[in-house]
């Protein structure tokens, strides 16, 4: 058995030993950054079974092909004992696999700009304007500012990556605004789903929640939020996580309810103390007439659209970005139609009376 170690030294080494001998004095930056959990930094000895071994992204022109059939031809078959040929050839999922002749590399040879459209759908390094950052999914912001940079001699790997690490103030504020007001949608949906006897439902209404309380506690951290695998395993081990534990454990209503009121009552005190907003008291109150005990999400949801300076971005609807509109993974790994699917939910605006924008806040009437 080869020992184990994290993808991202893996693809560090391979570049340093056997890939970079090989470039000569080309122009180049090296780096390992896109899908795959090396590059989050979750990757086991389970993770060695597809799209994992020594791999990299070499930023560099290749349109003749040259470069890649050198790879092929010169690179080792087995590097540090894994297998540096990849099947089957050109395939979306790959495995390490054995081979007598030249090797099919993982090796990704394009120039930057075009990586970058095709993992975003622009450009950063020409500006980032609203639209690219709504309609930019969590996890592919996160594949592009995690992994590790091996070689950027001018730098321009490094200046996307630090432009791209969190949204700026009025959008953060907007993003943590949807997300409150997602809670606010559904935070008394359990306890009237326990309350007519439905348990199973307020099961899985209570699961639905830990979600939205974990995605708006990584926001908080400037954490981008990784897709569903990775979610609680990316939350930082402070008590908000033990709180969503115990929820998805309660063996009874009142345990749960407590559990996630608590979550709800942390995350309250720490936005209150990222300042971004007025503050708003952090303690569970009743829902309207029925009682159930819930933070008032969007109280704080409110809060945060109110501190936005920007008057269109504040006048926009709280759909939020791509990631709050939709889950669908057809859409969120297809950046041409997380871009249409964002300009449909936020057409043009003109600035208007903010009192003519529906207020965030949960609808006591949906059942």
């Amino acid at each position: 058995m080869t020992a184990f170690l994290p993808g991202a030294e893996l693809a560090r080494l391979f570049y340093a030993e056997a890939v970079r001998p090989l470039l000569g004095d080309l122009p180049h930056a090296a780096a390992r950054l896109g899908p795959g959990s090396d590059v989050l930094g979750f990757d086991t000895p389970r993770s060695t079974d597809h799209d994992w071994g020594p791999r990299l992204e070499l930023f560099a022109e290749d349109d003749t092909g040259e470069l890649g059939d050198r790879l092929s031809r010169l690179l080792p078959r087995r590097f540090r004992g894994w297998s540096t040929h990849f099947e089957p050839p050109g395939a979306r999922v790959r495995s390490m696999a054995d081979t007598d002749g030249p090797v099919d590399h993982y090796v990704t040879i394009t120039p930057f700009p075009r990586w970058c459209h095709g993992q975003l759908g622009f450009d950063p390094a020409t500006g980032i304007g609203t639209t690219d950052w709504l309609s930019t999914p969590w996890q592919r912001l996160a594949e592009v500012t995690g992994g590790a940079v091996f070689h950027d001699p001018d730098g321009a790997v490094s200046r996307v990556r630090a432009s791209l690490r969190w949204y700026p103030a009025d959008l953060w504020r907007y993003v943590l605004a949807a997300q409150w007001q997602r809670i606010a949608e559904e935070e008394a949906f359990p306890a009237r789903a326990a309350e007519t006897g439905d348990e199973s439902g307020a099961s899985v209404l209570s699961a639905r929640l830990c979600r939205e309380v974990a995605r708006l506690v990584l926001l908080q951290a400037r954490r981008w939020p990784p897709y569903s695998k990775w979610l609680m395993a990316a939350l930082p081990p402070d008590r908000v996580a033990g709180h969503l534990t115990a929820a998805l454990r309660a063996g009874s209503i009142r345990d749960r309810e407590d559990a996630l009121c608590t979550a709800l009552e942390s995350a309250a005190e720490k936005q209150n103390e990222l300042g971004l907003a007025a503050e708003v008291p952090p303690a569970r109150i009743p829902f309207f007439d029925r009682g159930y005990p819930v933070i008032g999400a969007g109280r704080f949801a409110e809060a945060l659209r109110d501190a936005i300076t920007d008057p269109v971005l504040r006048s926009r609807p709280l759909t939020g970005s791509i990631d709050q509109i939709s889950d669908n993974v057809a859409v969120l790994t297809s950046p041409s139609t997380c871009r249409s699917i964002l300009a449909a939910a936020h057409p043009a605006t003109t600035t208007h009376d903010n009192a003519a924008v529906p207020r965030p806040g949960p609808d006591r009437f949906r059942g």
